[in-house]
């Protein structure tokens, strides 16, 4: 699960404000007994490690809540906050530290020392605080820059002060962190000066970079997205990407953002409350957001009880919440700033290499084929075979860029890539990719005695003459491997593929292709070679072929693949997409299937999901051929991508631990083919 290592925390007196919803811990005058159940219900929950809380006015009490806290190990943040907003004596002005008033600017940061010292009196690790009010002028705008000019002089204060405190004590400085809130004027919001994050970013960079103090950091609430807006429009998580260098700490928590409704505000609302802005897609995206930034400060749950709500409800709530939200597969994939840099693993020079060698060395590599120690079949385990045969039939587009996989160095190198692990057990492709994978094994071979193709199941592709987006598609002839010629090539099987079209121009040639596949799946079992066929029913719209994802016309079409080839259809794999009720696919044939990935969407996730859902509809399923899902993954290493497949497909381990250990494997041995044929450069 994601965020293991992060400290889960709770505000304290916001869940627990006081009896009866009392404001009794706000104020920090809460009884003994009732701080001491309170903190043991928060330990109670096996969930959080850290604990948020503000003033304790009891000297005593505060001495025996910092013992609690650090006899159960607690990392302890406190909080100025509260302090700043009730401003209980009325002793400071509501623009606090911010204040434009020297007098007052200093008087509150006197209040803030007070507090620092609080702090390290409790063995708090971190200091939360905000900025001050938003000034009320007619001349906002540019009072708010003297009004940031002021923050910044009181924040430098503060952290030089927190420093002389932790060199006369003995200790590491607080954690000084500054909270971005609203600048909404509304009796139900906080209307503070920071306020947006773009300011929150200004007062950062100068305090943590310019002045050089590093322990501080901001700390944003993901319910405050909805309420703080920057050039007129919300914040959304991208802010947490924006501000990464500065982020402390951040709270998980529930607002209304629209004024018209009940309970509109900052009021700490339940996760679950119906009208709430923080959803459980919006807390996906914010966990995805800080993995993206490998996020290593503190998670913390801000909410209140409310009417008749229990605190530990709402907490339990959160916590829920909050699970939900770390287990989901799309934030532990989160791929943050990894970029897979192909060129790194294949370097152009050793690309041209290949040219050399084939120039000079064409009849070596079919000697090289037939030397090739191949695995003994059948097979006695689940199987993963990497598809790569797509620039024969015209396609050549993943996502938006239209000639990904025309660019032979990048397509090739994402192959070996996947080829380097004895996990994936082979390729599928047309002659062009296995003359350059021939040709770069043996050059490997040469220099190590190892080769990358010894073991692995190979498959020729046959038929790509039916040109994606031409006039004759369905007319699908066979231009790249015949049957001899695979079997010449001391290859493991031969792939084809029929698309089953019934209505429109171009049918007839559909029927013609399966008789083509018939004649060839014949000619397999003259030759022993297990035969791949592909067999997918499709729809002509706007004059483009579409696969029709549905198990029915799926089933339909598998009962036409199994029954051609006269006896030889007992050699038949099938290849098929996953759709909607498999289990009934997988009982249409007693043929092996194997799982395909389709077209490549940037993001594994939904392909890892559908194989381990696919792999458990029926023991037939006995592995996946699938390509631009595992070379194409978006910014992600094929390779990574890749062995996470492989365990869902060869240890039946779930799609959420695959991710995990996906996330482990990227940019592993990236130096591999440089090491061994470059080394002497």
């Amino acid at each position: 699960m994601a965020f293991e290592k992060n400290i889960k925390s709770i505000v304290h007196f916001m869940a627990f404000p006081g009896p009866r919803h009392g404001k009794t811990t706000l104020l920090g005058e809460a009884s003994e007994k009732f701080m001491v159940e309170s903190f043991n219900s928060i330990k109670n929950t096996n969930y959080f490690n850290g604990i948020e809380v503000t003033t304790i006015k009891d000297p005593m009490l505060r001495k025996k809540m910092a013992a609690l806290y650090k006899k159960e190990n607690f990392y302890v943040s406190f909080c100025a906050q509260p302090v700043q907003l009730i401003n209980e004596d009325h002793l400071i002005e509501p623009t606090d530290i911010s204040s434009i008033n020297e007098i007052e600017r200093s008087n509150a940061v006197d209040r803030m020392r007070n507090l620092i010292d609080e702090a390290y009196e409790i063995d708090a690790k971190a200091f939360c605080f905000l900025s001050g009010k938003d000034p009320e002028t007619t001349n906002c705008t540019e009072d708010r820059k003297h009004a940031i000019r002021a923050l910044i002089l009181s924040i430098k204060e503060m952290c030089r002060y927190n420093r002389k405190c932790a060199k006369k004590l003995g200790k590491k400085p607080l954690k000084m962190t500054l909270e971005l809130f609203d600048r909404i004027d509304h009796s139900l919001t906080k209307n503070q000066l920071i306020g947006p994050s773009s300011d929150a970013r200004t007062v950062a960079e100068t305090i943590k970079i310019d002045q050089g103090y590093d322990e501080f950091g901001l700390l944003y609430d993901v319910s405050h997205m909805f309420l703080i807006f920057d050039g007129g429009y919300p914040e959304t998580v991208e802010t947490i990407r924006s501000l990464k260098p500065f982020l402390n700490w951040v709270h998980v928590a529930n607002c209304v953002a629209e004024e018209e409704k009940n309970a509109y505000g900052d009021l700490h609302l339940s996760m679950d409350h119906p009208d709430g802005a923080v959803t459980p897609t919006v807390l996906k995206e914010f966990y995805i957001a800080l993995m993206d930034i490998d996020f290593e400060g503190g998670i913390a749950l801000e909410v209140m009880p409310i009417g008749d709500q229990s605190s530990e409800s709402v907490i339990y709530t959160g916590i829920a919440a909050m699970k939900n939200a770390e287990a989901h597969i799309m934030v532990n994939y989160a791929i943050g700033a990894y970029r897979f840099k192909t060129r790194q693993f294949l370097p152009e020079r050793l690309f041209y290499r290949l040219t050399e060698y084939k120039i000079k060395h064409s009849t070596q590599i079919l000697e090289n084929a037939k030397k090739r120690k191949k695995r003994s079949y059948p097979w006695d385990s689940n199987i993963i075979i990497v598809a790569a045969d797509h620039p024969a039939r015209f396609v050549t587009t993943v996502g938006d860029n239209e000639v990904a996989m025309g660019d032979r160095q990048q397509y090739l190198g994402r192959i070996v890539r996947t080829l380097i692990d004895p996990k994936v057990d082979g390729i599928m492709a047309t002659p062009d990719i296995f003359d350059d994978l021939f040709a770069l094994d043996h050059m490997i071979t040469e220099v190590s005695g190892e080769s990358l193709l010894n073991g692995r199941i190979l498959i020729g592709c046959t038929n790509r003459g039916g040109l994606s987006g031409s006039d004759y598609e369905m007319d699908d002839q066979i231009t790249a491997y015949t049957i001899k010629e695979i079997f010449d090539m001391n290859l493991d099987g031969a792939k084809m593929m029929f698309r089953l079209d019934l209505q429109s121009s171009q049918a007839r040639y559909s029927q013609k292709t399966i008789i083509a596949c018939a004649d060839m799946v014949r000619e397999c079992g003259k030759y022993n070679l297990p035969a791949f066929v592909e067999p997918l029913p499709v729809e002509r719209i706007e004059n483009k072929y579409r696969v029709k994802l549905n198990y029915v016309d799926l089933i339909k079409t598998i009962g036409v693949a199994t029954a051609i080839g006269g006896s030889s259809s007992s050699k038949i794999w099938l290849k098929v997409p996953y759709v909607d009720n498999f289990e009934q696919v997988a009982r249409s044939t007693s043929n092996p299937i194997l799982l395909l990935g389709g077209a490549s969407t940037g993001y594994p996730t939904d392909t890892i999901i559908n194989f381990e859902k696919g792999l458990g509809a029926g023991p037939n399923i006995k592995g996946a051929l699938v390509g631009r899902n595992l070379l194409y993954p978006g910014f992600d290493d094929p390779l990574a991508v890749t062995l996470a497949v492989s365990n869902v497909i060869h240890d039946y381990e779930t799609a959420e631990n695959s991710v995990k250990f996906l996330r482990t494997q990227r940019g592993r041995d990236i130096d591999y083919l440089s090491n061994l044929l470059l080394k002497e450069e």
